[in-house]
């Protein structure tokens, strides 16, 4: 019980005052790779961030009697495979690195450096330059896992359903701020086999959707003069799927299967003044950027949960786990009246 207290304080404290410096490079490199650097470098956040939204909608099959209701604060943490701190510097048109990986936003320091050159047609001339890869931050990760906040609460409806919502708390890490907030709807399904009469099982629908925006002002860190300049992360997630229980007096034990859709967007915006070097001549130019990066992604894929909650008068505490690419653990404590 004391690591679940301990994780949710850790994921209700996540506050670094560093900026993600360097990241703004990004934008040197030609319109083919930009895009794709910034992705390979923000990836893992966004995958992890996406996961975090479909976790920890329930923790029974059975629903609230009518106005009966609980408020529940608990904390996801995602784990980051090691595979998703680094990412390969092959397969770029325009950029030649001097390693061959590079550490994405979990990793760790960098030692990567990569040498742009390409042919500007709006030019009609080679431009070249180079800039350092930004450094991993490893350490906004708690053992390995991303540690994420929510507050919960459901209501009882007629007909065996229940509404829940869902907020997370502003976090802040290296200076972007993020903030999320969800619905959710649980129906029991077991009330037409009969089975919750007889036997302590049940089984609902759950269907959850969720929101998470985030943002960056990259002005404050940016090594490259200009205006306007930030990033802004926006997340969609649904999660569709079955959640059974075994509802003892004292403990309950249940597992759910769900698919999760789920789209992220991530954009740089503002005003870029960026240098490089034409080449032949090595003579020196100034180039204005607008708005140089828009990026989305996607994701779609079964989540398999398994969990255990403690159950005392007005009280639980419950610790469950789910299996997908980024494997994640969720850990709480409820107040409930049914």
């Amino acid at each position: 019980m004391k690591k679940i207290i301990l994780l949710l304080f850790t994921a209700t404290n996540l506050s670094f005052s560093q900026g993600l410096s360097g990241v703004e490079n990004f934008i040197l490199a030609s319109d083919e790779d930009k895009d794709l650097l910034a992705n390979n470098y923000f990836n893992p956040l966004f995958k992890s961030m996406q996961i975090s939204m479909s976790e920890g909608w329930a923790r029974s099959a059975k629903t609230h009697k009518k106005l009966g209701f609980d408020i529940t604060f608990f904390g996801t943490g995602v784990t980051i495979p090691n595979s998703q701190k680094i990412f390969s510097t092959d397969g770029f048109e325009s950029i030649a690195a001097n390693r061959p990986t590079s550490p994405t936003i979990f990793g760790d320091e960098s030692n990567t450096e990569y040498v742009v050159n390409f042919f500007s047609e709006e030019q009609n001339a080679n431009l070249t330059t180079s800039f350092q890869s930004p450094n991993g931050y490893s350490s906004i990760l708690s053992s390995g896992r991303l540690l994420l906040p929510n507050v919960q609460a459901a209501l009882g409806l007629p007909f065996k359903s229940e509404i829940i919502v869902r907020y997370m708390p502003k976090v802040s890490f290296k200076g972007a701020e993020f903030t999320a907030f969800g619905v959710g709807l649980k129906h029991s399904i077991s009330q037409y086999f009969g089975l919750s009469k007889v036997t302590p099982f049940n089984l609902s629908v759950l269907l959850s959707s969720a929101k998470m925006v985030g943002d960056y002002p990259l002005a404050e860190s940016s090594q490259i003069s200009g205006n306007n300049q930030s990033v802004d992360l926006d997340i969609s997630s649904t999660t569709f799927g079955l959640i059974g229980s075994a509802d003892l007096k004292i403990v309950s034990l249940y597992a759910s299967v769900s698919q999760v859709l789920s789209k992220s967007s991530f954009k740089v915006n503002g005003t870029y003044n960026v240098s490089y070097f034409i080449d032949p001549g090595n003579i020196p130019i100034e180039l204005s950027v607008v708005d140089p990066i828009d990026i989305s992604s996607s994701m779609n894929y079964l989540r398999k949960n398994i969990g255990l909650s403690l159950n005392f008068p007005l009280l639980k505490f419950f610790v469950d786990y789910s299996v997908q690419d980024f494997s994640a653990l969720n850990a709480g404590l409820s107040f409930s009246i049914r």
